[in-house]
Formats: structure tokens, C-alpha cells, sequence
């Protein structure tokens, strides 16, 4: 007697639902962990650029300002931080502004996936003096789109000039 090796219709099926309903579950964990992860890294960056700018303020001896910036050679002047930022050394003309003389430290371009990073008020730049102090305290806030839970975060500034992050719930 002859025996047939492989699966029947029905078994095929219950492996394909069964890897339907999995696969439904897996989908959104995903996504919420790559938003995480795209948050977790975005206010990194901009943390790590107002370290660098602090840093760079002590170890020079001059004034260092981060400002907003779409073209990545001068200070935008606007809010809009998520088109991306500059660290320069702002030892001439108007303060918080790249002017002709000022030695652009380090650029980052615009936040990828839609990002917004809004400073609380109006503030346009940051400054660091030579002892590594900000020239005023400051709130930005970062957000994703279709953010879930508490997918936002706060970088705050506080007037000594030491930044940090911490988690915040979607409006």
C-alpha cells in the first residue's frame, strides 16, 4: 500500500490562520517599538548636541551657541528645530546668531519620519557660556506622528546648562 507524504487542505489551512493571528499580534508591537526607538534616538541626538555645545563652550573658553537651522550654515531664527540644528562658536556680532567670522562646531540635518522639536517658548537658540552655563533655562519638546502613550519627550535645559530627557504622554 502506497503512502501519500504532505499535508492536507485542512492542515494547510489552520498553519495559515495560525500565522494570520500571530502576525496580527506581532504588527502593531512593532511599530510601537520602532516609534520608541525613533523617538529614543531622535532626542539623543539633540541631547548630544547641546552637550557638545557645553563642552565645547568650557574646553575653548568662548561662547557656543546651538541654533535651529534648515540650510546647516546659518541660524534659521524661527522655532522650528526639527529642520535641523548647528553648534558654532559665538565669539562675534549678534548673540545666538551665525555671523561671518563664527566657526560652525558640528551640524545636524533635519529629524527624519516627521518629527517636530518645539522649544516651549520662542527661543530660537541656546547659549553657553564659559563655565558651561545657559544663557537662560529652556523646555523643547519633542514629538512623532501618530504618537501613542507616552511616546513624547521633554529635553529641558536649566539655567547651570545641564540638559536632560524624560517621557511625556501624547497630547
Amino acid at each position: 500500500m502506497k503512502t501519500n507524504k504532505g499535508f492536507t487542505l485542512i492542515e494547510l489551512m489552520i498553519v495559515i490562520v495560525i500565522a494570520a493571528i500571530m502576525v496580527t499580534i506581532a504588527v502593531p508591537s512593532m511599530r510601537t517599538m520602532i516609534q520608541n526607538n525613533r523617538i529614543t534616538t531622535q532626542a539623543n541626538l539633540f541631547l548630544g548636541a547641546l552637550n557638545i555645545a557645553r563642552s565645547e563652550a568650557v574646553k575653548r573658553g568662548k561662547t557656543v551657541s546651538i541654533c535651529s537651522s534648515a540650510n546647516q550654515t546659518s541660524c534659521a531664527g524661527n522655532n522650528a528645530w526639527e529642520a535641523g540644528w548647528i553648534v558654532f562658536v559665538d565669539d562675534s556680532g549678534t548673540a545666538g546668531t551665525k555671523d561671518g567670522t563664527d566657526a560652525i562646531i558640528r551640524v545636524w540635518s533635519a529629524l527624519a519620519g516627521g518629527s517636530t522639536l518645539a522649544e516651549g517658548g520662542t527661543a530660537s537658540y541656546v547659549q553657553y557660556q564659559t563655565t558651561g552655563t545657559a544663557n537662560a533655562a529652556a523646555s523643547f519638546s519633542l514629538t512623532i506622528p501618530d504618537c501613542i502613550g507616552d511616546q513624547v519627550r521633554t529635553i529641558a535645559i536649566s539655567a547651570t546648562g545641564r540638559a536632560n530627557v524624560t517621557k511625556s504622554t501624547c497630547p
